[in-house]
C-alpha cells in the first residue's frame, strides 16, 4: 500500500497576507485625480466606504513617455453626499490671489472650504439655512402623520406652516401676540411637540396676522362672487370693558351646498359718534370691501334711533334690491329683551332683596366659609351662586333657578346674620319674596326659552318668530288676572304689541312657504294672538297676501330655470300651542 504524503499546511500568515494585499488593491481604486479646470469628482463606490468623505485633493501622475503631461488614473464621477443639494462648487479667488474651489450655499450665498475633513460642517449649516428660508429639509428622518380619516402621509416640519397656524391659534382664541416667544410656550412645544420650534417674535406674528386676514378676506369675497345668493346682514355695536365701543357687520348667506353660513365682514373700534351717517358709512364701506352691495336682502339692527335713521339713507343709495320687501329688520330677541326687562321692573324689590342677600353673603370669605357649613348642616351640597347682570334678563332668570333650591337655607342664614349685627328689618328675606320670584321664573321660562330658539345661526329663524308670538301671547293672558304678576303683564303687553301690532313681511312669508303652515296657517295663527292681545291683524292678512305673490313673481323671474338642491327642514318643538292650533 503506497504511503500518501501530508499536505503541507499554509502558515495563517499567508491568509491574512492574502487579504491585505486585496485590501490595498481595492484602496488604490478610490485615488481620487482631480483635474483642476473641473469640478471635482469621486470614484464609484465611494460613499459605500464613507460618507464623510467629500473632496480630496488632486492627484496627478508623472508624464508618460510621451510626454503628454498630466493623465487621470481613473474614470471620475458625481458627488454622492446629499449636503450638495444646498451646496454649489464654485471656484474664488482668495485674498492672497490664489485660486481655490469653495462650497457656497445656494440660499444664503455663504461659502465654506472644500476639505477632505468629510462634509459635517456644511450639514449643520443646511440644517439651519434651509428651514429659515422656507425651504423643507428632505435630509432628515421621514416622520409619518395619521389624519382623521385613516390615511398616512409623509410630514416634514415647515417653519413657514407653523407661523401661520400660530397666527390662527391666536385668531381664534383670542392669545397675545407676543405668546410665540414667550420661553415658557416655547418650552411647552420644544419639549413635548416639536423640538425644531424656534420662538416667533411679536412683529413677526402681527405681520403674519394682517397677511392671514388679507388671504381669508381675498378667499371669503372670491367664494361669494362664485354664489347667485343674497346676504342678510346684521349690525351691532359692542361695549368693552375698557369703554371702546366696537361695531360689528356679520353676514349670513346660503353656501354651494345650501347651509346657512355667518360670517364676520368687520369689527372696528368706532372713535366716532354714533350717529346715522357714521354708522351708514362705516357699513358701506365693508360692502364696498367684500363686493356685496348689489346683494344685500336685509340689515337687522336693534331698536336705537341712530341704526332706525340710518336705513333712509341705505335706501338713498339704492342698496335695497328687488323693491326693498325685507331690508330693515328688528331684532326679534332684543324685542323679548325690552318686553322681560319692563316686567321685571315691576318686581325689582322682591329680586332685589334676593340679589343683595347673595351678594352679601359672598362678599366676605369667613361669612362664605360659614355660609357652606350651614348648607351641610340641612343636608345640601355648598354652592357658589352667580349674580345677574342689569343688562342682560337671561342671567336674573339663570340666578333664579340656581339659588331657588336654597331659598329657606339662604333665608334662614341671612337673617340671622343681619339680626345679629343689628340690622334694620326691611332688609330681611321674606316668604313672599321667594313666593314672587318662584311665580316669576316659571313665567320667564317661555321668554328664556323663545330668545334661545330665535338666538339660532346656523337654522332658519324667521318661520319661528310668529310661533313664539303666539306662545308668549298667551301666556300673558293667562297670568293678565294675577296677584302678583298682573302689573308685570300689563307693561309687558304693551311693549310687545309696541313692536309686534304690525308682523313683519318677513316672518309672515317665512311661515308661509312652511308647507305645514300655508296662508291658511297664517291666517289661524294671527287671528289666536288676537283673541290673546286684542290686536286685528285682517288688513295686514290682506296686504300680506298682495306682496306674497308680487315677490313669487320677482324670484320666479329670476331663478324659474334654475335646479335648486332641496335643504333639510329645521326640527321645531311640536308640543308648542301654536303647533296644535295647525292640527297637523
Amino acid at each position: 500500500m503506497p504511503i500518501r504524503r501530508a499536505r503541507p499546511v499554509r502558515p495563517a500568515y499567508w491568509t491574512h497576507y492574502d487579504f491585505f494585499v486585496y485590501l490595498i488593491c481595492f484602496l488604490s481604486k478610490l485615488i481620487i485625480i482631480m483635474d483642476p479646470n473641473q469640478q471635482p469628482y469621486f470614484p464609484d463606490g465611494l460613499n459605500m466606504l464613507n460618507d464623510e468623505f467629500d473632496i480630496s485633493e488632486p492627484t496627478h501622475t508623472q508624464a508618460g513617455p510621451s510626454g503628454s503631461g498630466v493623465t487621470p488614473t481613473s474614470r471620475p464621477r458625481k458627488l454622492t453626499s446629499y449636503v450638495w443639494q444646498c451646496f454649489n462648487i464654485v471656484q474664488m479667488t482668495l485674498l492672497n490671489g490664489t485660486s481655490s474651489l469653495r462650497a457656497k450655499c445656494k440660499f444664503c450665498h455663504k461659502d465654506y472650504a472644500t476639505s477632505t475633513g468629510g462634509t459635517r460642517y456644511l450639514r449643520r449649516h443646511m440644517h439651519k439655512c434651509m428651514p429659515a428660508h422656507g425651504q423643507v429639509d428632505t435630509t432628515t428622518q421621514t416622520q409619518l402623520q395619521l389624519h382623521p380619516d385613516g390615511s398616512v402621509t409623509t410630514w416634514q416640519f415647515d417653519a413657514m406652516h407653523t407661523r401661520e397656524c400660530l397666527a390662527r391659534y391666536i385668531a381664534q382664541t383670542d392669545q397675545p401676540i407676543s405668546i410665540g416667544e414667550s420661553p415658557f410656550y416655547t418650552e411647552l412645544i420644544t419639549s413635548a411637540y416639536n423640538p425644531q420650534y424656534e420662538p416667533v417674535s411679536r412683529t413677526t406674528t402681527r405681520n403674519d396676522l394682517i397677511r392671514l386676514f388679507e388671504t381669508q378676506r381675498d378667499d371669503l369675497v372670491a367664494e361669494i362672487q362664485h354664489l347667485s345668493v343674497s346676504v342678510a346682514l346684521t349690525s351691532d355695536i359692542w361695549n368693552a370693558c375698557s369703554k371702546q365701543d366696537y361695531l360689528c357687520v356679520t353676514g349670513h348667506y346660503l353656501d354651494s351646498d345650501w347651509r346657512i353660513t355667518k360670517r364676520f365682514f368687520g369689527f372696528r373700534p368706532m372713535d366716532f359718534a354714533h350717529t346715522a351717517e357714521n354708522i351708514f358709512n362705516f357699513i358701506i364701506e365693508v360692502l364696498e370691501t367684500y363686493e356685496i352691495t348689489h346683494r344685500i336682502l336685509s340689515i337687522t339692527f336693534d331698536n336705537a334711533s341712530a341704526n332706525t335713521s340710518s336705513i333712509a339713507l341705505f335706501v338713498a343709495r339704492n342698496i335695497p334690491q328687488d323693491g326693498g320687501y325685507f331690508f330693515h329688520q328688528r331684532c326679534a330677541c332684543h324685542i323679548i329683551n325690552l318686553v322681560v326687562q319692563a316686567g321685571l321692573k315691576q318686581v325689582s324689590d322682591q329680586i332685589d332683596r334676593i340679589r343683595d342677600a347673595i351678594s352679601w353673603i359672598y362678599s366676605s370669605n369667613p361669612r362664605f366659609s360659614e355660609f357652606k357649613r350651614h348648607c351641610k348642616l340641612n343636608g345640601l351640597k355648598p354652592r357658589r351662586f352667580q349674580t345677574d347682570m342689569p343688562v342682560r334678563w337671561s342671567s336674573t332668570y339663570l340666578m333664579l333657578q340656581n339659588c331657588l333650591e336654597y331659598d329657606t337655607t339662604i333665608t334662614c342664614f341671612y337673617n340671622m346674620k343681619l339680626t345679629e349685627t343689628g340690622q334694620l328689618s326691611p332688609k330681611l328675606l321674606t316668604t313672599d319674596d321667594w313666593y314672587v320670584a318662584k311665580i316669576f321664573f316659571q313665567f320667564l321660562k317661555i321668554f328664556y326659552n323663545a330668545t334661545v330658539t330665535l338666538s339660532g345661526v346656523y337654522y332658519p329663524t324667521s318661520s319661528q318668530v310668529i310661533h313664539q308670538i303666539v306662545e308668549m301671547s298667551e301666556l300673558l293672558n293667562s297670568y293678565r288676572e294675577d296677584e302678583h304678576l298682573g302689573a308685570a303683564v300689563v307693561v309687558m303687553e304693551t311693549k310687545l304689541k309696541k313692536y309686534w301690532a304690525n308682523i313683519l313681511l318677513l316672518y309672515a312669508l317665512s311661515a308661509i312657504i312652511d308647507p305645514r303652515v300655508k296662508l291658511s296657517g297664517l291666517e289661524v295663527l294671527l287671528e289666536f294672538i288676537d283673541i290673546n292681545l286684542s290686536i286685528d291683524y285682517s288688513e295686514q292678512i290682506t296686504d300680506i297676501r298682495t306682496k306674497l305673490f308680487e315677490i313669487f313673481r320677482i324670484y320666479e323671474t329670476r331663478f324659474g330655470n334654475i335646479d335648486i338642491p332641496q335643504s333639510t327642514r329645521p326640527e321645531i318643538e311640536p308640543k308648542q300651542t301654536s303647533w296644535s292650533l295647525l292640527k297637523l
